[in-house]
């Protein structure tokens, strides 16, 4: 007796067996690779079915997605926290766009109107008083200059002090036996807590062209050197 195995199967011989016994062979020798085939096929959609839209993140692959991918964590540590080799950076971007709460806010310890070059003006009033507190000046180092126009019969001089001590000083030469101006320029540290002063030697401060005091604060003033030109 010969059985079919049907959907152009080969034929299985019954010879010798069991009718019961020849369509369990037959069923089975057909069944079998439709189920192989079908595992084969929901398997390799499974494997594909993680870079869409939902899935789990595949590690050590490219995950495309659609959608933002967010992660909130409830719990008192951060949502993510990436650790990679000493030579290798933790995180790497496509984009030059800003990204917001994550951009650097300072630079070895300075935010950034501190690395700006920042002047602080004073306009002296004129008048008899020839003494004056500079205020609203933050620590730091600074290029000083002034420029005082003075009623005077003879030579004026002005200076800069740094609680008490002469930091920037400057004379000016008398006009005419009627007002001197006095100019100068230099260096300066201004310390917390110390007081910065404009003293003045003269008879009164003339109001026309105002007076003023400038400081441009500077981050780094390097040592030049100076050599004697020989004739």
């Amino acid at each position: 007796m010969v059985v079919a195995a049907g959907g152009g199967g080969r034929p299985v011989s019954t010879r010798g067996i069991s009718m019961h016994t020849a369509l369990h062979t037959a069923v089975t020798s057909r069944v079998l690779p439709v189920l192989a085939g079908a595992a084969v096929v929901v398997a390799g959609l499974n494997v594909a079915s993680y870079a869409a839209n939902g899935h789990p993140l595949t590690l050590g692959a490219k995950n495309t997605e659609t959608r933002t991918t967010s992660l909130a964590s409830s719990g008192k540590g951060p949502a993510l926290s990436l650790t990679s080799g000493k030579k290798s950076p933790s995180l790497a971007v496509s984009s030059s766009a800003l990204v917001t709460h994550l951009n650097a806010d300072q630079l070895d310890g300075r935010h950034a109107a501190d690395l700006q070059t920042r002047a602080t003006t004073w306009t002296i009033p004129a008048g008899p008083d020839l003494s004056f507190t500079l205020t609203g000046l933050r620590p730091g180092t600074y290029l000083a200059s002034f420029s005082v126009e003075l009623g005077d019969t003879q030579t004026s001089q002005c200076e800069l002090d740094e609680d008490g001590t002469a930091v920037v000083n400057a004379f000016g030469p008398n006009r005419g036996g009627l007002f001197s101006v006095v100019a100068g320029s230099g260096i300066l540290t201004h310390a917390a807590g110390q007081a910065l002063q404009l003293r003045c030697d003269a008879t009164e401060v003339l109001g026309n062209p105002p007076s003023t005091v400038t400081l441009v604060r500077l981050d780094q003033v390097a040592t030049g050197t100076l050599t004697a030109d020989t004739p």
